[in-house]
């Protein structure tokens, strides 16, 4: 066996060690802190901010929201994914799941001239919807 061949593995080793770093490529991925990920839609009209401290699933017809625990992402191809689930009692009104997909690409929500930088699929019960989403820098938590 040549000298080349003993130190192949440790190369290899030390090129993948490189791979798959922290640092997310997609913009959908965790939320800082200071920042939020807002996700909305129309047709029907709703919205979801996702925190550091939690989910807040919104649309007209329940102003105050349905509460998320906060979830990492998790990546699933070109998606960043969050999968929260709520324990509520049996019975108590609303969804007890909900799974927002976020993907890079530009997004207009239909009824403005205001374009995003991500599109949103978001799954909440057993209802599907689809939107756009951005980045929220220097967010105040939801009231």
């Amino acid at each position: 066996m040549g000298r080349g061949m003993l130190f192949a593995p440790v190369i290899a080793l030390a090129v993948l060690s490189g791979c798959g770093g922290s640092e997310s490529k997609v913009p959908g991925g965790a939320v800082k802190a200071d920042s939020a990920l807002v996700a909305l839609g129309n047709e029907p009209f709703w919205n979801v901010r996702v925190t550091s401290g939690e989910i807040l699933y919104r649309d007209p017809e329940h102003q105050d929201g349905y509460r998320f625990p906060s979830v990492a992402p998790v990546e699933e191809g070109d998606a960043h994914v969050y999968r929260a689930r709520r324990d509520i009692p049996p019975g108590d009104p609303g969804p007890r799941t909900l799974e927002l997909r976020i993907r890079q690409g530009t997004c207009s929500d239909g009824m403005s001239d205001r374009t995003y930088p991500m599109t949103a699929e978001l799954k909440l019960g057993d209802r599907a919807y689809t939107g756009c989403a951005w980045r929220q820098p220097d967010a105040q938590p939801a009231q």
